[in-house]
């Protein structure tokens, strides 16, 4: 299974120095786009046992790392295995779009939903870790800003403690994303808690729903009065 030959045939140089303006990592990119890298791994499992296909994968490319997430996130295991092989996963992101690609695959949370949460809850009150954590707000902002979760997990993410910029980036996207769900309920939450948010983060959320298409002209007139000069 000579996945490095594979990944080759389907290398856009234009993409890689793309990739390379944009993504900050310790693995060489080689600028294979998403879609493709989705395809790949859909195939092999095809052909192969993930197991075969995850020891064939040895974090020689930033695209073999994405691969490893997407498989973990396309097999069909149970709960408990799936959350091992994540926990063997998460030290080896080290940027922001293999995090954020692999929290968007991991569609089996829709049936596990409060066992992940715990889990996530878990990892945010144990780790520090820049992607550790980041891992956890997307996965928040990705499956847990419904009408149960929602004022819970605003809560939790304004207790991270923590100067990593994609930690607070995360922060931020979640925070405005809970003013697109209910801008009512976040806005008073962002008054309520103004002083327990980093201020750069409280700030980059207002300026994320002010930015925002879903939001209309006086909410965000709101927003830009709220925000710390």
């Amino acid at each position: 299974m000579p996945i490095a030959d594979l990944l080759n045939k389907y290398v856009d140089n234009d993409y890689k120095l793309f990739q390379e303006k944009i993504v900050r990592t310790k693995y060489p990119i080689l600028g294979v786009k998403i879609p493709t890298l989705r395809k790949i791994v859909k195939d092999l499992l095809k052909r192969y046992s993930y197991e075969d296909i995850l020891t064939n994968l040895n974090n020689a490319s930033f695209e073999e790392v994405m691969m490893e997430g997407l498989v973990i996130a396309s097999i069909k295991i149970e709960y408990q295995e799936r959350i091992k092989l994540i926990n063997e996963y998460l030290p080896k992101i080290d940027n922001w779009a293999i995090c954020d690609v692999f929290c968007g695959s991991l569609k089996f949370v829709k049936d596990n939903k409060e066992e992940v949460y715990l889990y996530l809850n878990d990892i945010i009150n144990n780790y520090t870790q820049e992607y550790y954590l980041r891992f956890a707000i997307v996965m928040f902002l990705n499956y847990y800003l419904d009408d149960y979760y929602m004022q819970d997990v605003l809560k939790k993410i304004i207790t991270i403690k923590s100067n990593y910029y994609y930690v607070k980036m995360a922060t931020s996207w979640c925070l405005s994303l809970g003013l697109i769900k209910d801008f009512d309920y976040t806005i008073n939450f962002l008054k309520k808690n103004k002083d327990k948010i980093d201020p750069w983060t409280y700030n980059k959320a207002l300026q994320k729903g002010i930015e925002s298409l879903k939001l209309d002209k006086n909410q965000k007139n709101i927003l830009r009065d709220l925000k710390i000069k």
